[in-house]
């Protein structure tokens, strides 16, 4: 994969203390479109130490809806998607370049890790992620996840009414439109911010766990549709 056939989306939201960080990780070829809700100096941080090759765009919507603005003002064939949390590893975009992906590829799943705090956790989260996808269950991160813009474009985008899991639910879909959704475990990306941890591990993974579930059966699809069932009750988040 050529890294100019890729586009970095990331939605934003009160991200100073992370987006410095985020971007001290990318590199300078790679095209950002910042989909950005702040009220905090995220855009002008962001302005200051990457004022090339970036896009940013003010916007006040939820995560789903920021993911498909940024889909929608790109125009690469690839558009990754991560979150402002998180840091690349210094050899996500090597990895990513040395990539052969056939033309039947809607989706990649990449990993997700820590180096600090709960490191056990990501270790099983992405072990579960490359388990899933043998089985021919995609599952995964919306802040590691490379959709073909074709793909995402075929199936309708994003599901607006989804506040939380419209990760699973855009892998789901691209992989029942026919599309193949393969898991990569060399493309790590490495959370820094761990609040939603911090709030209860064993929450937060029967959180994810059992709405995956449900989107992918479709049982109780519109209950998950409803409702974030609670994740998403901090003033920081992009729930409006």
């Amino acid at each position: 994969m050529i890294l100019s056939d890729v586009t970095l989306i990331i939605p934003t939201k009160n991200e100073e203390k992370n987006i410095q960080t985020f971007l001290s990780s990318l590199p300078s070829d790679i095209k950002l479109i910042v989909v950005d809700a702040s009220t905090d100096r995220t855009r002008e941080l962001i302005n200051i130490q990457r004022p090339y090759n970036t896009h940013v765009m003010h916007e006040l919507s939820t995560i789903p809806r920021a993911r498909q603005s940024g889909a929608d003002n790109a125009v690469t064939e690839w558009l990754l998607y991560s979150d402002a949390d998180m840091s690349f590893d210094t050899k996500y975009f090597i990895e990513l370049e040395k990539m052969a992906v056939s033309a039947n590829v809607g989706a990649i799943m990449g990993a997700k890790k820590s180096k600090n705090k709960y490191r056990w956790y990501y270790f099983l989260y992405s072990n579960s992620i490359r388990i899933f996808s043998y089985l021919g269950i995609p599952i995964g991160s919306g802040s590691n996840m490379l959709l073909k813009k074709e793909a995402l474009d075929a199936i309708g985008g994003f599901d607006f009414a989804l506040t939380h899991s419209e990760d699973n639910d855009i892998l789901m879909r691209i992989k029942k439109a026919g599309w193949h959704v393969i898991y990569n475990g060399k493309l790590r990306v490495y959370e820094n911010d761990h609040r939603r941890l911090d709030q209860g591990v064993f929450k937060k993974f029967w959180h994810g766990t059992l709405r995956a579930f449900l989107l992918y059966t479709g049982i109780l699809k519109e209950r998950v549709r409803e409702s974030d069932w609670g994740y998403w009750q901090k003033k920081d988040s992009l729930k409006q």
